[in-house]
């Protein structure tokens, strides 16, 4: 594992509040607009359907998606990767316990954990042992990686590490099958850190490689597609979280065009999928949008 960046350490040392400062009018994004989360909070209790959203995150569920890529190695035509993103499960309690149950019987590689442990920007008492739970847990059956979020923080890299997790900060790995190889990539966040550096990560690449690049946000996609990756997994977006009927996103907190927001979709020659992730943030409630699990099966195109 790469040390943690500077930059990520120094906004740690910080400990400011958490704003993302991007845009003219940034301070009416509504990830920076923190204090009305208990005022939604408040209007779906007294609505009555605080209940009703919050069983909805902790009834997520678990899909699957074939990705076809032309530059994979045939050794990998069938390879399985479990991707679990966003579990913010520090601040909802029983998530941890249903994503465990989901996924005991999933026959798989690899499980990739896309970051964003913890529920609020900061480490609450929680968060490092049920990190540890779940990644000792999957570990026993699977190799296990994982990549930051912008909601996570420095001590859970030595919670991973101890797990036999490897955490990826702006850098790749290869996994072997066959005498054939294919390239991880994991960089550090890219939205709120600001610590990504994709150049970093791709060292020692060669342009012909099969490359997956594990981006926390989806906000790399252009950088990714110029650099030749050939499939970019993310989370992020929550899929909108709380969406219109029919699942349209009004809020998503990511700089993409909106077919980056959930699930699959292209740019250029790259293929990417969106997570809509596993648990949820801010306000522990889903409606229009069930988070999920997944199960990526890699074939040859």
């Amino acid at each position: 594992m790469r040390a943690v960046s500077e930059k990520r350490l120094a906004i740690e040392r910080q400990d400011r509040k958490h704003a993302v400062r991007r845009g003219r009018f940034w301070w009416l994004r509504w990830e920076n607009l923190s204090f009305m989360e208990p005022v939604l909070a408040a209007s779906l209790k007294l609505c009555g359907q605080y209940k009703r959203g919050f069983d909805n995150v902790l009834n997520v569920t678990l899909t699957r998606q074939e990705l076809p890529l032309k530059r994979l190695p045939e050794a990998f035509d069938g390879f399985r990767m479990l991707w679990i993103s966003d579990l913010h499960f520090d601040g909802i309690d029983g998530l941890m316990e249903n994503v465990l149950d989901r996924v005991e019987n999933v026959q798989r590689d690899i499980v990739v954990l896309g970051g964003d442990f913890c529920f609020d920007h900061h480490m609450t008492d929680l968060a490092a042992p049920r990190t540890e739970h779940l990644a000792r847990t999957l570990s026993k059956t699977s190799p296990v990686y994982a990549i930051f979020g912008n909601h996570d923080y420095t001590p859970l890299a030595e919670v991973l590490g101890g797990c036999g997790v490897t955490l990826l900060l702006n850098e790749n790995t290869a996994i072997e099958r066959n005498g054939q190889a294919l390239q991880l990539i994991g960089v550090d966040d890219c939205h709120y850190f600001k610590a990504h550096d994709l150049e970093l990560a791709m060292q020692g690449l060669d342009k012909d490689d099969c490359k997956i690049l594990l981006s926390h946000s989806p906000e790399l996609y252009a950088q990714a597609a110029e650099r030749g990756i050939d499939l970019c997994l993310s989370g992020h977006t929550h899929g909108g979280q709380i969406c219109l009927p029919g699942g349209r996103a009004v809020v998503y907190s990511a700089a993409t065009p909106r077919k980056c927001i959930r699930g699959l979709w292209t740019h250029h020659d790259m293929t990417g999928y969106t997570s809509g992730g596993a648990g949820a943030s801010g306000v522990p409630v889903r409606f229009n949008c069930p988070g999920e699990i997944n199960l990526f099966v890699l074939c040859k195109q």
